[in-house]
């Protein structure tokens, strides 16, 4: 344990306190949330739900139960006996009281602020004592990750290896932790065999639908025909739905392709033998047949 720490453990508690059990902090939550706030990347952050006052940092270590990690291979975990074990350096975590982020106070995003700003903002990058600061983690399939923590204090590290420099201690509760959907349309995960080809009565290729959204879906191709589907290709996606007889034939654009996975649009749907553009509720009612397929 480091000297910064050591002022809060020697710290005696209220007698009310002594009689209280010490909360444990909710292990899948923060085994949730790490991905995304790991040490040495850089994140956006906000003092007091300022949102204008958006500056970047950085993440030099956590603390948990006030030991100091410097590295994110140090913290490991498994699921045993139907529970979900934290390590440390090896070593099993019997109960984690408390998790924190240690950050420079110093913001380089800081100097780009206008007077009325820096003002705002005040000293020390909001970091003050008490202090909300929302800070937002590396995105990931279209979702922000979100969280609100506290200031705990401030202090210059007197040893280890930031030694001389003045950083700020985040208490973070990972039950605060949030994913913001950031996409209009949302992708749903998929595993539906199908067919693609340029035009109908054509040769075919075996693919699977690997997601779908509102506007588009993604394909991966079995066989070797990358060439027939470029970019600007117009095709047809043949498919069955879970529990459904009825094949859903749909046409649309190449958007995107690379190797062999593409992404169409659905611009039009088969029916009564003759295409129609796609409607909202076709997507919808194939998006409620998909997620029977989930539930399989």
């Amino acid at each position: 344990m480091l000297g910064i720490f050591n002022k809060i453990a020697r710290k005696q508690p209220a007698a009310d306190e002594r009689l209280t059990p010490a909360l444990e902090l909710d292990r899948d939550a923060l085994i949730a949330l790490l991905p995304y706030y790991p040490i040495g990347k850089k994140f956006s952050y906000y003092p007091e739900f300022k949102k204008e006052l958006t500056l970047t940092t950085t993440i030099i270590a956590y603390a948990i139960n006030n030991e100091l990690v410097y590295s994110n291979g140090e913290i490991s975990w498994k699921e045993e006996a139907k529970k979900t074990q934290i390590y440390l350096d090896g070593k099993p975590l019997k109960k984690i009281k408390s998790f924190c982020f240690i950050m420079p106070t110093a913001s380089r995003s800081e100097e780009g602020l206008d007077y009325v700003r820096r003002e705002q903002l005040g000293k020390n990058g909001g970091f003050v004592r008490g202090n909300n600061i929302t800070l937002k983690g590396v995105q990931s399939d279209g979702r922000l990750p979100v969280i609100d923590t506290t200031v705990r204090k401030q202090v210059e590290l007197k040893e280890g290896h930031y030694i001389g420099h003045r950083v700020a201690i985040l208490d973070v509760d990972p039950a605060a932790f949030r994913l913001l959907e950031q996409r209009r349309h949302v992708r749903l995960k998929t595993d539906v065999p199908g067919k693609i080809q340029n035009r109908l009565n054509q040769e075919s290729q075996r693919c699977t639908m690997v997601d779908f959204s509102d506007q588009a879906a993604r394909i991966v191709q079995h066989e070797e025909a990358a060439s027939n589907y470029r970019e600007g290709s117009v095709i047809t996606l043949s498919f069955d739905l879970p529990k459904s007889t009825e094949v859903r034939v749909i046409q649309g654009k190449v958007i995107r392709q690379h190797d062999d996975t593409l992404v169409m649009t659905l611009d039009n749907i088969m029916r009564e033998k003759e295409f129609e553009k796609v409607e909202s509720f076709d997507i919808m009612e194939i998006k409620a047949n998909l997620l029977q397929q989930q539930a399989l």
